[in-house]
């Protein structure tokens, strides 16, 4: 039988994660309006104003919700919590998908070595 973390449970009873998954979501339609892909988020080609304000929210929320489980559940571990989380955002990239390609060349000026 498959247990469910009890984490999980209290994360999904009480909608802990709402406004940190709101978040990504206005990240990820932000990167869309963009144009920006994947790769681009690797190294941003700028960084508007929106897009930092929502990452440091998103940071800042993530923090959070880790510290407030922790109090609930001294046992969580971090990486289970990041995969669990993961989860549930690979649906929103799923369903905000990205340009292919990078939006602005990088020209390091060293192609020929």
């Amino acid at each position: 039988m498959n247990m469910i973390k009890h984490y999980t449970k209290y994360i999904e009873t009480l909608g802990a994660d709402e406004e940190l998954i709101e978040t990504y979501k206005n990240l990820r339609q932000a990167f869309q309006r963009e144009g920006w892909s994947e790769k681009d988020l690797e190294r941003p080609p700028y960084y508007p104003q929106d897009i930092m304000r929502n990452f440091q929210r998103f940071s800042s929320l993530h923090s959070k919700l880790f510290q407030e489980l922790k109090s609930f559940f001294p046992d969580i571990d971090h990486n289970e919590f990041v995969d669990y989380l993961s989860g549930k955002l690979q649906i929103i990239d799923s369903e905000t998908p990205l340009q292919n390609g990078s939006k602005k060349r990088r020209d390091n000026r060293d192609e020929d070595y």
